[in-house]
């Protein structure tokens, strides 16, 4: 009977997760169909800004689970505002690091344009050296614990 109530609480979740996959394997194929020669094509507008909607929906739905369970216990609210803090600390840094030096394209862009883009960079860099380090680190536990 449990079973069930978890599968009946997981459809709406199921639906939507096949809905959004849906959408994108349409608007990959319209893309791939017109094959677009620059970047003034429509399609590939409206495939862009499908990403930004799934990019905003992944940001939301990771920042409201947490936050619905974190209410439950004050342990893990605090947890969260450090989170919270250091991912606020981490960006702010690396804005405060990024150059945004301006560089020659054909395009028409803004300094802020680079300034994001840098710190795109900064933070993704210091997420991947993160993650190599904590490889490195439980490689290295789990060796000396055996």
């Amino acid at each position: 009977m449990k079973e069930a109530n978890e599968k009946r609480e997981n459809r709406p979740w199921k639906i939507l997760e096949l809905i959004l996959f849906l959408v994108s394997l349409v608007l990959f194929v319209v893309v791939l169909v017109n094959k677009p020669t620059g970047v003034e094509s429509g399609s590939l507008d409206t495939f862009l800004y499908w990403i930004y909607v799934l990019v905003l929906f992944a940001i939301c739905v990771t920042l409201l689970f947490p936050l619905f369970a974190a209410f439950k216990n004050k342990k893990k609210l605090l947890r969260l505002v450090l989170l919270i803090v250091a991912a606020v600390v981490i960006i702010g840094g690396a804005w405060l690091l990024a150059p945004g030096k301006p560089i020659d394209t054909n395009a028409v862009t803004k300094a802020s344009d680079f300034k994001m883009a840098d710190t795109v960079l900064f933070v993704t860099y210091l997420m991947v050296a993160a993650a190599v380090c904590s490889l490195i680190w439980s490689a290295i536990r789990k060796a000396v614990k055996k």
